[in-house]
């Protein structure tokens, strides 16, 4: 009977062991949940929040003020609230001004950021961050006279394909803003491609089917697109002829650098296309044209772009200003003889580019004079001229002599580096151009 007794209170004794360690188990283990609870919260209280960093300021040490310019503002209305005196005004100005900075004045709608010391009632202004861009931003430094620097911020080049097509009513800077959608890399696409082929293919001559590849560098900032870093490769179909530019040094230093054709031949020819970029043809080579001032028929022996009052006018080739004057016909105009067969003169010109005076060689593509209206002129254009052992032809007929094709022992060399590239090129698809529901009412 003890036996069995002694059994008995053996087990219970068991049983209580047990269940106390199970009940320590669990105060233990609630204790350790209760405690991890209490790390994380004094965590989440504890850290603090990043410091907020703009062009390279960190804005916690600073008191920060936002502000914008406003119609007929100069540095004398950005300054002078916070504290800086016109002495320092002008001295800051003077420094910005200068080649290195480039800011010569600021512009409407610009914002603009001003430091100031923590604390500070009067908001004397220590630092001013001034955004040209997108990308530059000028810093004035205030704490010790006046400092003035042109900085920019870290962006990125990558590499990038874009392809498009004519259609009716449409030219290149419609197909490539469909794509883009940005004005300025838009404007900078199109220079790109109509300055590699501006010797072969006639931009106010586009028809639809007409289309395009273009192999190119966007650079971003803030992980957005903001302009267009070159093209280094290209094809384009016009009226059903392929033509191909691949950008190529014939040097080992980088000097010497081109684009040339499939066939190894540069893409630069004797005489530009046109003298003017992007505009319309109001008038074309005609024998017999209603003239618009006159009233009278009579024949028109040049071709006249409309353009903006004010743009740019190019030498199509090299040559020497023969002429650089004033009739009450041809208004300002200047007249080029490039050799001994052609000779070119640009009419109505609002004025004469800097240096361009009669005796002066030019350069292809070298700025001459500005679109106006000058003369016998209804609206603002240039008649372009063009003479060949001494009469007027119509350029836009007249078939020029090909480019020369690089040295033979370049030409292996080439061929093999431009292989793939134009492999990639054949392979991709163009994009085709979307009419939407304006363009098309």
């Amino acid at each position: 009977m003890d036996t069995i007794i002694n059994i008995k209170k053996g087990m219970r004794m068991q049983k209580w062991i047990v269940l106390s360690g199970i009940i320590v188990f669990l105060a233990f283990s609630c204790g350790d949940n209760q405690t991890s609870e209490e790390q994380v919260i004094i965590q989440d209280t504890v850290l603090p929040p990043p410091p907020v960093v703009e062009y390279g300021f960190t804005l916690d040490s600073f008191q920060v003020i936002r502000d914008t310019i406003e119609d007929n503002w100069t540095m004398s209305h950005m300054f002078a609230p916070y504290g800086v005196s016109q002495w320092h005004i002008n001295i800051a100005a003077e420094k910005a001004a200068d080649s290195l900075i480039g800011l010569r004045y600021v512009k409407e709608g610009d914002p603009f950021l001003i430091l100031a010391e923590i604390g500070d009632t009067a908001k004397n202004v220590q630092y001013c961050v001034y955004p040209k861009n997108r990308v530059e931003y000028v810093i004035f430094d205030f704490t010790d006279s006046v400092f003035v620097e042109k900085k920019a911020k870290p962006h990125e080049e990558t590499e990038r394909m874009i392809s498009g097509e004519i259609v009716q009513n449409s030219n290149l800077t419609f197909a490539l803003d469909q794509q883009l959608k940005d004005i300025n890399m838009t404007g900078e696409m199109a220079e790109y491609v109509a300055g590699v082929f501006a010797w072969t293919i006639d931009f106010f001559r586009l028809y639809p089917g007409d289309e395009f590849k273009v192999v190119y560098t966007e650079k971003s900032v803030d992980g957005e697109p903001y302009a267009i870093g070159g093209i280094s490769s290209a094809w384009f179909k016009h009226q059903g002829h392929e033509f191909y530019a691949f950008k190529y040094s014939l040097d080992s230093t980088g000097t010497k650098i081109g684009f040339f054709n499939e066939e190894g031949k540069e893409m630069r020819r004797p005489f530009l296309m046109a003298p003017v970029q992007f505009s319309r043809i109001s008038s074309g080579f005609s024998g017999r044209r209603f003239h618009p001032v006159q009233k009278r028929w009579k024949a028109h022996l040049g071709t006249d772009y409309a353009a903006p009052h004010g743009t740019p006018i190019w030498a199509t080739a090299n040559g020497t200003v023969i002429a650089a004057s004033y009739t009450s016909g041809n208004g300002n105009y200047v007249k080029i003889k490039h050799d001994e067969t052609y000779t070119t003169q640009y009419l109505h010109m609002s004025g004469f580019a800097s240096g361009i005076k009669k005796g002066v060689f030019v350069e292809q593509g070298q700025v001459i004079g500005y679109v106006g209206s000058t003369g016998l002129a209804t609206g603002p254009h240039v008649c372009y001229r063009f003479w060949k052992n001494g009469k007027q032809i119509n350029h836009r007929a007249e078939k020029f002599p090909s480019s020369v094709p690089m040295e033979d022992s370049l030409l292996p060399d080439y061929m093999q580096y431009i292989q793939p590239i134009r492999a990639r090129i054949d392979s991709m698809p163009v994009t085709p151009y979307i009419v939407d529901a304006e363009e098309g009412a």
